[in-house]
């Protein structure tokens, strides 16, 4: 009885420690996936800081990048502002250079943010009302009708007139200024030219130099060493008619606004100028006689005989004076 006994109780606490056991695995089963949740949950929130971390630094970039660029340019555009207030007079100069500065950008908008921040405010509003009055005075200028009767000085004037009705005096001259001194060196060599046959040539030169000193800086930029002996040589011979005395005339010029060697080459060059001229209307003086020559026999010889002989003498004339 007591065999029997202890046999059941074995087997019961067999069926206890199996149950136990299984109910682990069961146990175990259910906590691995769920540990991999929360593993890869995990991954997941730290991938996705990281992806919110790149972005904002990326904007981040961008913007420091853009900040830098808008810096730059309104640097830039400061030197060109600075740049123009010292050699101004040239609007047209100045927009263009400001387009390149500017590219991809505003340009107003950044010439007027330059502009507000600009040492000389006096000079920065000038230069904003010129800009912002361009517009009128463009479309003024289209509608604007002149007489052809009228000297280009007078035309000039009248231009010059409306610069300052639609611009302002101060902003005319500003935007104008170069083209206005240069004009007005033209205008005045015109004068003297038109004067110059009542005056003597001592005179004329005199008056001329005077010129060139008043309007320095543009007869230095516009004509040079070249331009001002063309100007003084075309001044010099006015009245004279004798070919060795504009000869003499005009290599006194040379060796007045040149060096000995350079007077020597283009008086040497003038030489090989004057003997082609030279050439060529001897040329010309002989083809027209040999025409008049072999009209007169086109009545002697038939089309064909006179047509041989027409082009064997011009053939000849052309050896004898070119070489050719």
């Amino acid at each position: 009885m007591k065999q029997a006994w202890l046999i059941a109780a074995v087997l019961s606490l067999l069926v206890i420690i199996v149950a136990v056991g299984i109910w682990l695995g069961f146990g175990s089963s259910y906590a691995a996936p769920q540990s991999d949740q929360t593993q890869v949950s995990g991954q997941t929130i730290t991938h996705t800081g990281q992806s919110v971390d790149a972005s904002n630094s990326h904007n981040d970039n961008n913007s420091n990048e853009s900040m830098m660029r808008q810096q730059q340019q309104q640097e830039s555009i400061l030197k060109l502002i600075q740049s123009f207030q010292k050699n101004s007079g040239n609007i047209t100069q100045f927009m263009a250079q400001l387009q390149q500065s500017c590219v991809d950008t505003d340009c107003q908008a950044q010439l007027k943010q330059a502009l507000a921040h600009y040492p000389d405010q006096q000079f920065a509003t000038t230069l904003t009302q010129l800009i912002e009055r361009l517009p009128a005075y463009e479309k003024a200028m289209q509608a604007k009708i002149m007489s052809t009767q009228m000297s280009p000085q007078q035309r000039y004037e009248e231009i010059w007139k409306l610069r300052e009705q639609t611009l302002g005096q101060a902003e005319a001259q500003l935007a104008f200024g170069e083209e206005k001194v240069l004009a007005s060196y033209q205008f005045a060599y015109g004068d003297l030219l038109n004067r110059a046959p009542q005056m003597t040539q001592q005179q004329r030169l005199s008056e001329f130099s005077q010129l060139q000193q008043r309007y320095q800086v543009v007869s230095k930029n516009i004509d040079g060493q070249s331009g001002s002996y063309d100007k003084a040589v075309k001044l010099a011979l006015i009245g004279e008619t004798d070919p060795m005395q504009q000869k003499h005339i005009t290599q006194q010029m040379r060796d007045r606004y040149f060096s000995p060697q350079d007077a020597a080459q283009l008086a040497k060059r003038a030489e090989q100028i004057d003997q082609q001229q030279q050439q060529v209307q001897n040329y010309q003086s002989e083809l027209a006689t040999l025409k008049q020559d072999m009209n007169e026999r086109k009545q002697q010889l038939s089309d064909s005989a006179w047509q041989q002989q027409y082009q064997l003498r011009l053939e000849q004339l052309r050896q004898k004076h070119f070489n050719q």
